[in-house]
């Protein structure tokens, strides 16, 4: 006699495949071709620059240098003045007041390219020469007083400014009055 035959329900395995009971089996480890390696290393390299110019560019503030000339070529004939440390800076003063030096003339100087230190000092230098005796009080010529003329460097002469100053300094002290001459 032959064996019933039984027909399942549909939930068996197919008696002719494999059975895989163990699913708790790890899968293989994925190998990473060098196409990925390379994929890998472009999107470091690119998150790494991108932090390197946010960290470096975006967050400075510019700086923007604008020279301005010293305020002696701003003073006026009549000017008397204290000077600053490095002879430059000024302060204007009464007349009627101790002062370091007082401005007989100004006048602009003629060449539009820089024509070299010397060549503005003796222009500077001849000019304020030529000027002072129509200033100052003839009777305050024996004194302590001694000429001098302030003249563009080339920083300066490249920002526009073609001004000598001349002036009367005292070289005894302070001068308390001014120098120049009544009409």
């Amino acid at each position: 006699m032959t064996a019933p035959v039984t027909t399942g329900t549909g939930a068996e395995p197919d008696p002719g495949l494999p059975v895989d009971d163990d699913f708790d089996d790890p899968q293989p480890p994925r190998r990473i071709g060098p196409l990925g390696i390379t994929a890998v290393v472009v999107v470091v390299l690119a998150v790494a620059a991108g932090a390197y110019v946010v960290a470096t560019h975006h967050f400075r503030q510019k700086t923007e240098l604008t020279y301005r000339a010293s305020a002696v070529f701003s003073l006026q004939q009549g000017d008397c003045f204290n000077s600053g440390q490095n002879g430059l800076g000024v302060t204007v003063r009464p007349c009627s007041a101790p002062h370091d030096a007082e401005v007989f003339a100004t006048f602009p100087l003629a060449a539009s390219s820089w024509p070299g230190v010397d060549a503005v000092q003796a222009q500077a230098q001849d000019g304020c020469s030529a000027r002072v005796a129509s200033y100052m009080n003839p009777e305050l010529v024996q004194n302590a007083l001694a000429q001098e003329s302030i003249y563009p460097d080339e920083q300066t002469w490249q920002a526009g400014v073609r001004t000598v100053v001349c002036a009367v300094r005292s070289t005894d002290g302070p001068i308390t009055g001014s120098v120049r001459q009544t009409p």
